[in-house]
């Protein structure tokens, strides 16, 4: 293949797109609606029985272009998932690379020249996730704060754990609010190179976790450490939504190409997911922005013993 992945991809999509059940169904309908008015003006019946035979002849043809239409798409899917398998590998190669150049100052600044949302309907979307998920009975953990312009929305979780991989990109999210608050929240460290990467997160206690454009700079392998972990962190009936570089689109392999995200197809995360024992409550996809979430379920009904909390305003440390 001469052309880079995104452009097949894209070529995949457009072909994914085109189908016959439509031209089918029509022109059933409106062979049929002809028959039907022949029939009333009293047509001799051979030439009725010889439309009706050749009305299920046309359909037969376009059942046979709709199978060869099939075969087609089946085999550029082949064709893409052989392509893809390089792509695979150099994902891991540049996570890997990554681990050792991505310093804490380009990560952050990252966020802040590159946004992974940049629109505010998605923006609002996103937010409301959060809204709906996030709440006092239940502890809840944020993975990569960034400059916190997100994460104020789970400020109601008690306690509320934010985790990153370097003390340097937790001190933006350090700064924002007001002593007394900082005191019910608990910071903490991911480490990738320990068999468990959450060492101090309470197993089985998280009502909801939210990785924000955390698991997009992530290879397929290492994503599915995250989801086996948070899967053992979470209560039943716990929520994780995450952001992800969706390369069932051509934008997102495009970035990809571009060593800005990480390859890793919806399809196969989907997949993925569903066999870790999570169920999937919503996915987000906007195409054109290349922004992707999915928000999983551990399966169960989330339950709490608290009746109560004791309210108090939460000011940022630049109202003080």
């Amino acid at each position: 293949m001469n052309e880079p992945l995104s452009y097949f991809v894209r070529y995949k999509n457009t072909v994914d797109e085109t189908e016959t059940t439509h031209a089918i169904s029509t022109f059933n309908t409106e062979l049929t609606n002809i028959i039907n008015i022949l029939t009333k003006l009293d047509v001799d019946k051979d030439t009725t029985e010889l439309l009706i035979t050749q009305q299920q002849k046309i359909l037969e043809d376009i059942e046979t272009f709709s199978n060869t239409l099939d075969t087609f798409k089946s085999n550029v899917e082949k064709i893409l998932r052989a392509e893809e398998s390089s792509y695979m590998v150099e994902s891991y190669k540049i996570y890997e690379n990554g681990q050792d150049q991505d310093n804490s100052t380009y990560i952050l600044d990252r966020s802040l020249f590159h946004a992974l949302i940049y629109r505010d309907e998605i923006k609002d979307a996103f937010l409301q996730s959060i809204r709906t998920n996030s709440n006092w009975q239940h502890p809840g953990l944020f993975i990569r704060p960034e400059h916190g312009e997100y994460i104020n929305e789970m400020t109601a979780s008690d306690p509320l754990y934010v985790m990153d991989e370097t003390k340097e990109l937790l001190e933006p999210v350090k700064r924002m609010w007001n002593a007394k608050y900082q005191s019910r929240v608990r910071y903490d460290l991911i480490d990738e190179n320990r068999d468990t990467m959450f060492r101090n997160c309470p197993k089985g206690q998280l009502g909801f976790v939210v990785a924000m454009n955390f698991l997009n700079h992530k290879p397929l392998e290492i994503i599915k450490r995250y989801l086996m972990e948070i899967h053992t962190l979470l209560r039943p009936g716990g929520v994780f939504i995450f952001t992800y570089n969706n390369c069932d689109f051509p934008i997102a392999v495009k970035n990809f190409e571009k060593s800005l995200y990480s390859y890793t197809p919806g399809r196969l995360l989907k997949s993925m997911v569903t066999m870790l024992g999570y169920e999937i409550n919503q996915v987000y996809d906007e195409k054109s922005t290349n922004v992707s979430w999915l928000e999983l379920k551990k399966p169960g009904t989330l339950s709490t013993l608290r009746g109560g909390q004791c309210l108090g305003q939460i000011i940022n440390s630049s109202q003080k």
